[in-house]
């Protein structure tokens, strides 16, 4: 169960100004990059929240800390997408920039017998806080997956004999445009938090997610996981999972990230209709690993 995560408000104002249409599209995306930085909210943040876990040692997901190359990765692109020069300077080099959080993590977490979820954040001028929460222990959760080419089977094979519980996963009511701010993990969160609203979602201690779709009537994500939905694989009828591609606008989360090293699934992208209720879906994120969810559509 995922306890309550600290939520940082700001003021929602447009990422970016608008350029005239008969620009060059690299000359777009140079001035799109240059006024980014300008034209961020105020108090803008960008982080990622590193499950620490001393009782572990599997050292293909890094524990104690869950997942480190993988969330340096997500902390990079976003500090490339939002032009953070200086974080993209701290971050530079992959072996310090590994030992930075490592260190960070390591001077946040206040007892080093237990779990906790560390929130490590840089500000656009590099500088560095966490702060911590502390985790449930580890039970019957996939935090690893293995070297297979039937990834999905296993999924499926460990969840029954885990006895690992389905989330209740509500379909949302309203399209979650995509932008910048869904893309990463920053400090911009409004718009997680009116789906979750909208859903009644108020604990985070729940087994209990939103699925959001954005103005193209395409999957996303949900809002505090990534998403794999099953498909059937090309003239084969077997089953395969997708998770929505970055063009959509789901968060490149470092669970997504390690999923796809993995080989869990492919990208692609699902419309909204193809959906129905009662569907098997899968879920991740950095504190409880993989986990099935089953989809709820609300009645109108």
């Amino acid at each position: 169960m995922r306890t309550h995560r600290t939520q940082h408000k700001v003021n929602n104002r447009q990422a970016f100004n608008s350029v005239s249409d008969q620009l060059t599209e690299p000359t777009l995306f140079r001035i799109a990059y240059a006024t980014m930085a300008q034209n961020l909210p105020t108090n803008f943040l960008i982080f990622t929240s590193i499950r620490y876990e001393p009782t572990a040692s599997d050292n293909a997901v890094n524990f104690p800390h869950y997942l480190l190359p993988f969330h340096l990765a997500r902390l990079r692109a976003a500090a490339a997408a939002f032009n953070l020069v200086n974080v993209q300077e701290v971050l530079a080099d992959e072996k310090a920039a590994l030992s930075l959080l490592r260190t960070t993590v390591d001077n946040a977490v206040p007892d080093k017998t237990k779990p906790w979820r560390v929130n490590v954040r840089f500000t656009p001028d590099a500088q560095i806080t966490a702060s911590t929460t502390p985790l449930p222990p580890l039970k019957n959760n996939i935090m690893s997956l293995p070297d297979t080419k039937s990834l999905p089977q296993f999924l499926q094979k460990e969840a029954h004999r885990r006895g690992l519980p389905h989330w209740d996963v509500v379909v949302d009511s309203q399209p979650t445009p995509a932008s910048p701010f869904t893309g990463h993990k920053t400090s911009v969160r409004e718009m997680y938090n009116a789906a979750r609203e909208r859903a009644n979602l108020v604990s985070y201690d729940e087994p209990r997610e939103i699925l959001l779709w954005n103005e193209n009537g395409e999957v996303t994500e949900g809002s505090i996981t990534t998403v794999y939905l099953w498909r059937e694989a090309s003239g084969t009828g077997a089953r395969r999972l997708v998770t929505p591609p970055l063009r959509c606008g789901p968060n490149a989360s470092s669970t997504r990230r390690y999923a796809l090293s993995k080989g869990l699934c492919d990208e692609e992208a699902v419309r909204l209709e193809e959906l129905k209720d009662g569907d098997e879906i899968w879920l991740s994120h950095a504190s409880d690993g993989f986990f099935p969810g089953r989809l709820r559509f609300l009645k109108t």
